[in-house]
């Protein structure tokens, strides 16, 4: 069993003077992902270092703003404990191995060279099934040393990356129970954006199913935020009002906009810094730019498409990576999808746009009422 974890920044050492603002937030969310003990957690300008466990090995997949975690073998900076300690990574099945060395500690008695050199020569002493070699060996030894002990380890896990969620604000996502808005928040998350969500049903048109979709989704999201709220509005009677405008090639232009302006009230309420979704450019007939355009102009806030211009296939590829996809896929009743008419405008007029919500009278006052009386909270929080 190895005696600690040693977690690696990566993104965050080009932080400069923010750099430990970062790095504190790091910290905080891996205690919060892998439920860590504030003794059992030690920060450093370039290192995080953790009491090893099975369990936060794993948790750590989770944690955005980690370039690369190891388990370790822990031991005092002189040789003789170092050559003790690298036995514990010897592997009878290998034939071939390499010395990787990094002396943080500048007045120890060898150079990260020397040091590659000497353990080189211990290891080849010491088992003799082992030869050198430097591309693609069966072992690798890395040794680190600092002033007051040196970490070994023989391999080194690949963190998500990004920034630390906090460190970017919150912004309100529109999330529904397809393929795209689930990984569209993953990547806002990824540069540091913790996410609130908001979905719209319209039971019965949207069945059960598609409420327990998105709460599905919305728990395996948490696992990368640690705790997670979401609004759902109840859009069925705006649904059906604005069914009744005269021109239905509009109707998913008009309940879009519809989307944004009570995205905005609940963004602004609560203090979130923009509105996200998972729109892609050309998937649908409301995701034109021209039909972007019209719709984006009802949002007080700023509007972020993580993935405008990604390919279908590479959303589907980090869907199944984040675990999201599976869920997506399971058939249901969208309420989009039920709405949407024969032949939906994909050029919209932002002035016909108006000029069918000045018909519907009675809209914006069924959006208020909505806001008031038809939001339900939910609260989701990470158990893993």
């Amino acid at each position: 069993m190895y005696d600690k974890i040693l977690v690696r920044y990566g993104e965050l050492s080009l932080k400069g003077k923010n750099k430990m603002t970062f790095v504190r937030t790091l910290a905080r969310n891996i205690k919060k992902t892998c439920s860590i003990d504030e003794k059992d957690i030690v920060v450093s300008f370039d290192r995080i270092y953790i009491k090893y466990s099975k369990d936060v090995m794993d948790n750590l997949q989770y944690v955005f703003g980690i370039s690369s975690y190891s388990g370790v073998y822990v031991c005092n900076s002189n040789i003789t404990d170092i050559e003790n300690t690298i036995r514990k990574l010897f592997n009878p099945n290998s034939k071939t191995f390499k010395c990787i060395s990094r002396r943080s500690f500048k007045n120890f008695e060898m150079s990260s060279i020397e040091m590659n050199n000497h353990f080189g020569s211990f290891i080849l002493s010491n088992n003799t099934n082992y030869k050198v070699q430097i591309k693609n060996p069966d072992d690798e030894f890395n040794i680190e040393v600092h002033k007051e002990y040196t970490y070994i380890f023989s391999t080194k896990t690949l963190g998500l990356g990004g920034l630390p969620v906090g460190t970017a604000g919150k912004v309100l996502h529109l999330i529904s129970g397809g393929i795209d808005s689930p990984v569209a928040a993953f990547e806002m998350m990824k540069r540091g954006v913790h996410i609130e969500f908001l979905s719209f049903l319209t039971p019965p048109h949207t069945d059960q199913t598609t409420m327990d979709k998105v709460n599905q989704i919305i728990t395996t999201l948490t696992k990368y935020q640690g705790a997670s709220k979401l609004y759902s509005f109840n859009y069925t009677d705006l649904m059906n009002y604005i069914g009744m405008t005269s021109k239905q090639g509009y109707k998913i232009i008009l309940m879009r906009r519809s989307f944004y302006r009570i995205a905005s009230i609940i963004a602004n309420e609560n203090n979130c810094l923009g509105v996200s979704n998972g729109e892609n450019l050309g998937q649908v007939a409301s995701q034109t730019l021209e039909a972007m355009a019209v719709v984006q102009t009802q949002s007080t806030l700023p509007v972020y498409r993580p993935l405008l211009t990604h390919d279908k296939l590479d959303i589907i590829k980090k869907g199944i990576l984040i675990n999201t996809y599976n869920t997506s896929i399971i058939q249901a009743s969208e309420a989009c999808e039920l709405f949407a008419p024969a032949s939906p405008a994909t050029k919209p007029s932002l002035k016909i746009a108006q000029y069918l919500e000045e018909e519907l009278s009675n809209l914006f006052a069924l959006e208020s009422q909505g806001i008031q009386e038809n939001i339900t909270v939910s609260y989701f929080k990470n158990n893993s």
